[in-house]
């Protein structure tokens, strides 16, 4: 075929397809969680009512939350990682 239809995606972008389908089937609750960290990152009052409720649990992970990139799936999982180790602070700013 000459290679005039040999087309080839580099690795990270097929695994990029493959997890944002992924993504799909829990769309609502990654958009719930985008936007508490959005809530909280938005203004430097919230963020450092965010970092006091992280005091009073207690947290000691030491990265605070993250917003996801759409287009780099991995910024996603640092997102939900991040939230799930801060997820007794939400609790308490929640309240």
């Amino acid at each position: 075929m000459n290679r005039d239809h040999l087309h080839m995606h580099c690795c990270e972008h097929i695994i990029n397809l493959i997890v944002q389908e992924c993504f799909k089937k829990d769309i609502d609750a990654l958009c719930k969680i985008s936007v508490a960290v959005k809530y909280v990152r938005s203004s430097p009052f919230r963020l450092a009512t965010f970092k006091e409720c992280v005091v009073l649990e207690n947290i000691e992970y030491r990265g605070l939350v993250c917003l996801d990139v759409e287009t780099r799936w991995n910024s996603t999982f640092l997102m939900l990682e991040a939230t799930l180790k801060h997820q007794k602070a939400f609790d308490e700013l929640e309240l």
